[in-house]
C-alpha cells in the first residue's frame, strides 16, 4: 500500500512507584485504510523507537485495538478494557513474556484520520509494572 498519511506518536512509559518518566515521540508517513468496518494504521519503525526494520500494524475496532510489529521485532499487543491479556514482547534484547491490562481506550477515527488514545500497564514477568500512555494521531494526505 501507497503512503496516505501522516502518523503521529506519542509515548509515556514508567515504572509503578517511581517519578522519571520515559517519553519518545515520532511523526512518520504510513498507511491509513478503512475495510468492513475497522481501521487499519501502518508504519515502519525507527531507531528512535528501539524497533528499527519493523512494520507496525494497528488494527483498531469499536471497542479493540490490536499492535502488530513484524519484521526484525515480532510482537502482538491486544487492548480491550477489562480484558488482561498474556503475549510475548520481541525487543532488541530478547523475547519478554508480558501481561496487558488496558485501562482506557479511546478511537475518534473517521475517514480523514483521527486519534486513538490508549492507557494500560505491562506486567513484567509478574515482576514490574509499568505504566504507559499511547497518543497516535492520523492525518490523511491529499494524493
Amino acid at each position: 500500500m501507497k503512503d496516505n498519511a501522516i502518523i503521529s506518536l506519542k509515548t509515556l512509559q514508567n515504572i509503578e512507584g517511581e517519578s522519571e518518566v520515559n517519553e519518545i515521540e515520532l511523526k512518520t508517513k504510513g498507511t491509513f485504510a478503512q475495510k468492513n468496518g475497522k481501521f487499519y494504521i501502518i508504519y515502519e519503525e525507527s531507531e528512535l523507537t528501539g524497533f528499527e526494520d519493523t512494520t507496525t500494524t494497528i488494527k483498531v475496532t469499536d471497542d479493540m485495538v490490536s499492535m502488530t510489529r513484524s519484521g526484525k521485532f515480532n510482537s502482538r499487543m491486544v487492548f480491550k478494557c477489562g480484558q488482561k491479556r498474556l503475549c510475548s514482547y520481541e525487543t532488541p534484547y530478547g523475547v519478554i513474556p508480558v501481561a496487558v491490562n488496558p485501562t482506557r481506550l479511546e478511537s475518534k477515527l473517521s475517514e480523514d484520520g483521527g486519534q486513538v488514545n490508549i492507557e494500560y500497564t505491562l506486567d513484567i514477568d509478574n515482576s514490574e509494572y509499568l505504566r504507559n500512555r499511547l497518543n497516535l494521531t492520523v492525518e490523511k494526505t491529499v494524493g
